[in-house]
């Protein structure tokens, strides 16, 4: 790849400046935008530090429940005793960034998000309440600190959770990039500087190398396949009911004994698992085609800011949460099969929304756009069990839904952050709870269409 370049904090002043920046366009780009900066220091492209992207295009890295309006990069690294490490990066044409630090068992430890990131001298941040979304001058430096923190947060700091001479795990999120963008939404990856004890300054594949940078996906953890394969082969076990019943997500040890075990009372901890994002929390249904072949989920849909189509104000004055989105997955080999994300979805003139998901050869005629209504496909091997497990059999008649909400409003009191025990879903999230009931491919069709 290119190098990858970033602006200093000389402050040149405008004109002469500004052409001699032009003329390394090649490697940064002219930026008319800013008073800001002469072309500072190359810091090399650092495609050897992130793993990726994980996405449903990558059938190898489709797990732990992605989202298919996103896309992630991973980074898993061992900091040298001494040594720190930074990240130089630009911000997206996108909806959302954020990078995630990750505990051992794979819940989110520390998270930085978009609108917490200070801009470069010179630069701007795009994420917040009415900034110009396609300005060129864009960029930011991240410190990545060991450990854990003792006080508050510096600004622009992520700690990394990790002892010394544990690995560390960091996750970099893009979501809803620009209609036209790539998977990166217009930019390199952050790029990486590692500063030793020494003092000296590592760059690219040398920091990469230190650092032991993972080449490999990440491993994520299964439920073990005997104790699945014998609750499985009970029938009493079956996790989907009817009418469905939408759950908050806590932890996967609590999720499993009451979706499959019926254990559901306590007060489980919140401490979402699967590298999961700490600005997002869930809700999520068992699905069976036993009970009707089309199922037909409805709710309303919370307001969020528009930006897919390259809107050229980012403005959340209306909005209630940052991101919604809703996931048809296998339970078990945690791969999604497709997902629709807030912009995309077809609703009434009062924001409901209705879903319709079935096998193909069930789908109904009127399951379109044009008629109101939005579709995702059932999951294609149903709960993924002999998709991850040698010898394994596929539940092919079942599915899994699962709804995300990302930085609701302060205002927004019906979110599912707002949730915080087990059973509160409708009291608390009233007609932004999904509902789900079954129905036959001729009983939806004879409904007609919805606008």
């Amino acid at each position: 790849m290119n190098h990858y370049s970033f602006i200093s904090k000389s402050g040149l002043k405008k004109g002469s400046a500004i052409l001699a920046a032009c003329l390394s366009f090649i490697i940064a780009g002219c930026d008319s935008d800013s008073d800001g900066g002469s072309q500072g220091k190359q810091i090399e492209s650092s495609a050897c530090f992130w793993v990726g992207p994980y996405n449903i295009d990558h059938p190898e890295r489709n797990f732990a429940y992605p989202d298919t309006g996103a896309n992630y990069w991973h980074a898993g690294y061992t900091l040298p005793e001494g040594a720190s490490l930074t990240l130089h990066g630009e911000y997206p044409y996108a909806r959302y960034i954020s990078l995630n630090s990750y505990r051992a068992d794979t819940t989110p430890a520390t998270a930085i998000t978009d609108n917490q990131i200070v801009a470069d001298d010179g630069s701007y941040n795009p994420f917040i309440q009415d900034a110009e979304r396609q300005k060129q001058r864009r960029e930011f430096t991240l410190t990545v600190a060991q450990g854990e923190p003792s006080g508050d947060l510096p600004a622009n700091t992520l700690f990394d959770y990790a002892k010394q001479g544990d690995k560390a795990v960091l996750i970099y999120r893009i979501y809803v990039g620009d209609e036209g963008q790539d998977e990166q939404a217009g930019f390199e990856l952050p790029a990486l500087e590692l500063t030793l004890a020494t003092g000296e300054q590592l760059y690219g594949q040398q920091a990469c190398d230190i650092l032991q940078a993972d080449t490999e996906d990440l491993a994520i953890p299964l439920v073990p396949k005997e104790t699945y394969a014998k609750v499985r082969s009970n029938p009493a076990f079956d996790p989907a009911k009817t009418p469905a019943i939408w759950r908050a997500a806590y932890n996967g040890t609590y999720g499993f004994q009451c979706n499959f075990l019926g254990q559901c009372a306590g007060e489980p901890e919140r401490s979402v698992n699967f590298y999961a994002n700490a600005d997002n929390q869930y809700i999520s249904t068992f699905l069976d085609s036993n009970f009707g072949e089309v199922a037909v989920t409805r709710g309303k849909l919370p307001r969020v800011p528009q930006t897919f189509k390259g809107n050229t104000v980012f403005d959340e004055s209306d909005s209630q949460i940052r991101y919604w989105s809703i996931c048809q997955n296998e339970y078990y080999s945690q791969v999604v099969t497709d997902c629709l994300f807030d912009e995309q979805l077809v609703t009434d003139e009062e924001g409901y929304y209705t879903v319709v998901t079935s096998r193909d050869s069930f789908k109904p005629n009127n399951a379109n756009p044009d008629c109101g209504y939005n579709f995702l496909p059932w999951t294609e091997q149903g709960d993924g069990f002999g998709r991850a497990v040698e010898g394994g059999n596929n539940k092919l008649n079942e599915a899994m839904l699962i709804v995300r909400n990302m930085l609701p409003q302060e205002g927004f009191a019906q979110a599912i952050q707002n949730t915080s025990t087990p059973g509160d879903e409708y009291v608390i999230m009233g007609e932004y709870l999904p509902t789900t009931e079954y129905m036959s491919r001729a009983d939806f069709e004879s409904l007609g269409c919805n606008i």
